[in-house]
């Protein structure tokens, strides 16, 4: 028997970047059950859904061979935003690699000295006004920031504790051009160029689309490394892939149109997913799903080791709608993630082993060109960071460089390897369409 329940929508902004438990939720499913949103007509259909959790859906087989595949995609992130929550004092334990935020106070301190057109003097009463407004610390609500490099400021700064306030001291009798080029300096040798999150255990399997720095679609460093191992999970996927066309057919078939626009060497077997997220003993802080596709469903599993035996607490949490569901090993939901706040409660006790596992289409993945496109597109990348005589080689170059999939030498290369521009017919189409 299958509840079936519809709510209210409630304004749960203030959660987001937060760990949040009992006090955001009012019941705890652990039973079949569909949620809907309170809609104008009182109509429950797939325009309205929010989730759709059932209780035992895998066997203990599937569950162990999913394991096996994936338990090992879930490694330390600094990559997480929001979803891993407040910063804390220190990116990482004290002690154990910790290393200092720089703070809000310090990054606007820093952007006010390095301004070229900034003309004021260096006086107490600026410094003032920024310390009065950033009060000294990190709000609770920042998730993500830059770190210092202790490394490169011991090498003049030996004694770390309070170097920058030491730093910012001697700035007072120095000419405005002497201050713009110290703060300068700090901004480009002592400020980390990364932007982190808190430390979690949690990783990506399967396939990837392109972005700046990574500019091709190809599988994730875990697939591709683990081709035989990840492929165990493929029987579980199959089965969830089986359940999400049962349950939501209007969904999946959105979802499967897109599957059938991209090449299907970067789909999941043969599902309609193209990329996991696995997570370990991870407790959420609220946040909104991004990258996947919004015309279909995100898909959330739990697994454990095969001797395991579940887990306490760690329930998933709606506080839009005041729901919590005890999602345990077999179980299945079928949520809206890139549209509602979500997040987990604690795990309660030492003797857990909750592994989730997050199966989606990824948007971008549709503009992606053919898998042999992609791969060239990567080796063209690795072999210009590897040749040490190109014009552009440079320390730490990743390969990578503005207007490169327009230039002459990528050009060169397609017609090197025999590959033809994906881009032309569209490039002529769109020309044609001008003069028209």
């Amino acid at each position: 028997m299958v509840e079936i329940l519809v709510r209210k929508k409630i304004d749960s902004e203030e959660t987001l970047g937060t760990f949040i438990s009992k006090d955001y939720y009012d019941r705890i499913l652990d039973t079949d059950c569909d949620l809907y949103a309170e809609s104008l007509d009182g109509s429950c259909t797939e325009d309205n859904i929010i989730f759709k959790y059932r209780k035992n859906v895998f066997t203990k087989e599937e569950q162990d061979a999913a394991y096996a595949g994936l338990r090992e995609a879930a490694v330390e992130s600094q990559n997480r935003g929001m979803a891993a929550g407040p910063r804390g004092d220190m990116l990482g334990a004290q002690g154990r690699g910790g290393r200092d935020w720089v703070t809000s106070e310090e990054l606007e301190l820093l952007e006010f000295l390095s301004r070229p057109d900034n003309t004021d003097n260096f006086e107490d009463r600026t410094i003032e006004s920024i310390r009065k407004r950033h009060k000294g610390g990190i709000a609770k609500d920042e998730t993500r920031g830059q770190v210092w490099l202790r490394s490169e400021v011991t090498k003049t700064y030996p004694e770390y504790h309070g170097w920058f306030d030491k730093w910012l001291a001697g700035l007072h009798n120095k000419p405005r051009e002497e201050q713009r080029k110290e703060a300068e300096f700090i901004i480009k040798n002592y400020v980390s160029d990364t932007n982190y999150a808190q430390s979690v255990m949690s990783g990506i399997a399967g396939y990837f689309d392109r972005y700046p720095r990574i500019p091709y679609g190809r599988a994730t460093s875990y697939t591709e490394k683990n081709l035989e191992k990840f492929a165990l999970c493929y029987p579980y996927l199959r089965k969830l892939n089986q359940q999400f066309k049962k349950l939501l057919p209007i969904r999946w078939a959105a979802q499967n149109d897109c599957a059938q626009k991209i090449d299907k060497k970067f789909l999941i077997d043969d599902t309609v997913f193209t990329t996991l997220t696995v997570n370990h003993n991870w407790r959420t802080a609220c946040h909104r799903d991004a990258g996947d596709l919004h015309e279909g469903f995100s898909n959330i599993c739990g697994i454990t080791s095969p001797d395991g035996k579940g887990w306490k607490g760690g329930q998933f949490i709606l506080p839009e709608y005041r729901i919590a569901i005890n999602i345990q090993p077999g179980d299945m939901l079928l949520v809206n993630n890139h549209g509602g706040i979500h997040g987990n409660d604690a795990l309660i006790g030492d003797n857990n082993e909750r592994v989730t596992i997050v199966a989606y289409f990824r948007e971008k993945m549709l503009e992606l060109k053919s898998w042999e496109y992609e791969s060239l597109r990567k080796q063209f990348v690795d072999e210009r960071r590897l040749n040490k005589d190109h014009p552009l080689q440079r320390n730490l170059w990743n390969g990578v460089s503005a207007g490169m999939w327009e230039s002459q030498e990528w050009y060169d290369y397609m017609k090197a390897h025999n590959m033809e521009d994906p881009y032309k017919q569209e490039k002529t189409s769109s020309l044609e369409d001008f003069f028209a």
